[in-house]
């Protein structure tokens, strides 16, 4: 009787020894089923990010539109509107020589015409700025010129270096500007017209983006607008705007060529 009872002590042990063998498995299985999930929401959410939002309704998924300066010419806004959906206008100028801020020759005329044709614009200045000051001086110098006109898209803060010969020149190439720096500089412009209650945009090329600024530092709510003239845009993180050509051509627009645009609204 000892020596049975015995073996069925070792038995029921051995079977105790099982079953938490086995249970530990399971746990570290569900432990891994989890982590997995969890990791796949968390890729899933970082590439389909909610485009960010603009005091403007499009009622498409995606638009088409152009941006202008004086290079471009007379625009016949009422040909263009039966091509675009929105239209971007540059206003001023930041000279990469002297520095100086200047109005855009066309500027006046181009937002008058595209308000009277009834097509949502936004506005721009092409930034040489090379310290948080000028940043907001440019900034003042785009509030002050838009007054009295309907703009009803963002304001842009068009950051991109002047090359010749395949190098980069100007005074901003000249500043030697890091990472950090040039981020604040950014997002002095962008809090300047936040605070003035309109919606900040941020115009740079894939490289830009990808090399120069530290984007997850941008100030909130900062439309995102790429230029990449490539089948598909190089830049992996999050943006809502695509320049996908500087040859476009629409109607009204008197030069050879025009930069064309998707607007990628996440409107149903």
């Amino acid at each position: 009787m000892a020596t049975k009872n015995r073996k069925k002590v070792k038995k029921k042990t051995k079977s105790r020894k099982s079953t938490s063998f086995f249970t530990a498995k399971r746990v570290i299985a569900l432990v891994l089923v989890l982590a997995l999930a969890v990791t796949g929401i968390f890729f899933a959410v970082r590439s389909h990010r909610t485009r960010t939002a603009i005091p403007y309704r499009f009622g498409k998924e995606k638009v088409y539109g152009i941006d202008v300066s004086s290079h471009n010419g007379k625009v016949d806004w009422s040909q263009a509107k039966k091509e675009i959906d929105f239209a971007f206008i540059r206003v001023g100028c930041r000279g990469y020589d002297t520095g100086d801020i200047f109005l855009d020759g066309r500027a006046r005329t181009n937002m008058k015409g595209a308000e009277k044709a009834d097509i949502p614009f936004g506005v721009y200045i092409y930034s040489q700025a090379v310290s948080e000051a000028e940043a907001i001086e440019e900034a003042k110098f785009l509030l002050k010129n838009i007054r009295g006109y309907k703009v009803e898209l963002p304001l842009v803060f068009d950051f991109e270096y002047p090359t010749k010969d395949g190098k980069q020149i100007g005074r901003l190439a000249d500043a030697d500007l890091n990472r950090r720096e040039r981020t604040n500089i950014i997002n002095a412009f962008l809090k300047t017209v936040k605070d003035a209650g309109y919606t900040p945009a941020l115009y740079a090329s894939s490289y830009i983006y990808r090399s120069y600024i530290n984007v997850r530092s941008l100030e909130e709510g900062t439309v995102i607008w790429v230029a990449d003239y490539n089948k598909k845009v190089t830049y992996g993180g999050h943006y809502d705007i695509w320049q996908f050509s500087e040859k476009g051509k629409c109607s009204g627009v008197s030069s050879k060529y025009v930069d064309t645009n998707y607007w990628f609204t996440n409107e149903e």
